[in-house]
C-alpha cells in the first residue's frame, strides 16, 4: 500500500467510509501485532489485551492521521500504540513491564537520560523492526492470493523440529523445479499432483502442511525479504 493511497484512504475513512476503514484495519493488523510484541518484548497473540489496545490505537490513528505533520502513517500508528500501551501498563502497575516506563514520548519528543544514551541503538533496532513489518505486510498480501490469512500461520506451523526441517527440504526441492514453480505462480495454489508424481512425497503430508509450505515457498521466491527470511529460519531451526 503506497503512501499516496494511505493518505487518500485515511481521508476517506475519516469522512465515514467504513469499507475503506475496514480495509485499512485488515491490512495493518499484522503490523499492529508485530508492533505490540516489539514494544512488550514478548510474543503477543490476538487473544491478549495488549493486542486489543493496539487495534484501538490503529483505529484512532486512522481517525487522526494528518500527512501534513510530516510523519508516515506507520510511524504514527507506532507512536499511538506505544503511548496507549504505556498508559495501560502504568495503570496495571505490572513490574514485568517496568522496562517500558522510560519510553514516554510527548509532543516535544522528550527523553530520559537513559533514552538519550541508547537512542542510536534503539533507532537502529526500531528501523529494523519497521523494515521487518514492511516485509510482513508484503507477505500478507501475497498470502491472500493463495487464500491464506497471515494471522492463522501460527496455528498451522508444525510444532516439531523434525517436521519443520523435512518441510524445508520439501520446499527446497520444489523451488528447484521450474515447472512446479510456474504452475504455483500461475494457478496460485500448490501443484500437488505434479509435485507428488515428480518426487514421491505423500499427498497427505502436503495437504496437512499446505499453508506452511506455501508460506515457505513465497519466502524462497522473494529473496528481497531478507529480515523475514532470517526470522523464519531462526524460529524454525531453533
Amino acid at each position: 500500500m503506497e503512501t499516496a493511497n494511505v493518505v487518500e484512504d485515511t481521508a476517506s475513512a475519516q469522512n465515514g467510509d467504513q469499507f475503506v476503514r475496514e480495509k485499512l484495519i485488515r491490512h495493518y493488523k499484522p503490523y499492529v501485532l508485530n508492533t505490540v510484541g516489539h514494544i512488550c518484548k514478548k510474543y503477543i497473540s490476538w487473544s491478549e489485551e495488549e493486542a486489543s489496545i493496539g487495534l484501538i490505537a490503529l483505529n484512532k490513528a486512522i481517525d487522526t492521521y494528518d500527512s501534513s505533520k510530516g510523519r508516515t502513517f506507520l510511524n504514527y500508528v507506532y507512536l499511538l500504540v506505544q503511548r496507549d500501551l504505556i498508559d495501560f501498563f502504568r495503570k496495571e502497575k505490572n513490574e514485568r513491564h517496568v522496562s517500558l516506563n522510560a519510553n514516554v514520548i510527548d509532543e516535544g519528543n522528550l527523553q530520559t537520560n537513559y533514552e538519550v544514551e541508547q537512542s542510536l541503538q534503539r533507532y537502529e533496532k526500531e528501523k529494523q523492526a519497521n523494515d521487518l513489518v514492511e516485509e510482513i505486510l508484503e507477505l500478507s498480501e501475497e498470502l491472500e492470493k493463495y487464500q491464506i490469512n497471515f494471522e492463522e500461520l501460527e496455528k498451522f506451523s508444525p510444532k516439531h523440529k523434525d517436521t519443520r526441517e523435512s518441510l524445508f527440504e520439501l520446499v527446497e526441492r520444489f523451488v528447484e523445479d521450474q515447472e512446479c514453480v510456474e504452475q504455483f505462480i500461475k494457478k496460485r495454489q500448490f501443484p500437488t499432483t505434479m509435485f507428488v508424481k515428480k518426487t514421491g512425497y505423500k499427498v497427505k503430508t502436503i495437504e496437512r502442511h499446505r499453508k506452511y509450505i506455501v508460506t515457505l515457498i513465497l519466502l524462497k521466491l522473494h529473496p528481497q525479504w531478507i529480515l523475514l527470511g532470517q526470522y523464519i529460519q531462526r524460529g524454525d531451526r531453533s
